[in-house]
């Protein structure tokens, strides 16, 4: 069997974002690039693009180290299997307008949970919007990729949960501590099987799993770099090199 399929995806039980924003970025400058130029194994669909979230961009960018890994992951994939980008880069501007959205969400999901509560539910599945060099949102350091994996036939593949759905389904290990609880329905197993997939292969290539978020991997940041255990990043923000970027 694939050892993709069968390698279990470690259960997170630590993270915290304090310590995570003490950690040093040497600034490398690496470019932002284009996704659209793959198509072959990557397909991209900016999902805040298409939902309309003002400032949002019609195209995923990331850094050249982080594209060079992603390429070498979908190498990785079954035949006929591709890689789906759901975003990437993100602007401030978009970055602040999600963590509200995510806000007022869960607070119409939770309306006995307080407003501490509610942003600690808040920052598990969008991190406080910062640009500061020293401690910046992972999505505007160009090394944050949300993506999942669609087969031979062009269908995505069943991970539990939709994109960006705010459900402790959402956390990477979800199926491994129901598998250790009792036997998985064939449902269970056939997303338990897919998520490693899609875990083992990205974390081969070189990327770290934000564990609240299946579809969230990192390179070069200081998530990447808190969870890999390096004593620096590697990524601040940054921003496409495009004419519309002093708007962002």
């Amino acid at each position: 069997m694939d050892p993709y399929l069968t390698e279990s995806i470690p259960v997170k039980t630590h993270f915290d974002w304090k310590e995570l924003k003490q950690i040093k970025i040497k600034e490398n400058n690496e470019k932002l690039v284009s996704f659209n130029m793959i198509p072959e194994k990557i397909i991209v669909s900016p999902q805040y693009f298409i939902q309309g979230i003002k400032g949002s961009l019609p195209e995923c960018y990331v850094r050249e180290g982080a594209y060079d890994l992603l390429i070498k992951a979908a190498e990785d994939l079954p035949a006929g299997y591709k890689f789906l980008i759901y975003d990437t880069w993100r602007p401030k501007r978009v970055q602040y307008d999600l963590y509200n959205k995510f806000k007022e969400e869960l607070k119409d999901k939770y309306p006995d949970k307080g407003s501490s509560k509610i942003k600690k539910l808040v920052e598990e599945y969008v991190a406080l919007p910062s640009g500061e060099k020293e401690s910046p949102s992972p999505h505007l350091t160009g090394g944050a990729v949300d993506l999942t994996i669609i087969d031979e036939n062009g269908k995505v593949l069943d991970m539990g949960t939709k994109f960006d759905e705010t459900v402790k389904n959402t956390h990477t290990d979800y199926y491994e501590l129901i598998l250790k609880k009792r036997d998985l329905t064939e449902r269970e197993d056939r997303i338990l099987k897919n998520r490693r997939l899609l875990y083992n292969i990205m974390v081969k290539a070189g990327f770290t799993n934000y564990p609240c978020e299946w579809w969230h991997f990192d390179y070069g940041n200081q998530v990447w770099a808190y969870l890999s255990q390096k004593d620096h990043a590697i990524y601040s923000s940054t921003s496409p090199d495009l004419r519309w970027k002093k708007e962002y």
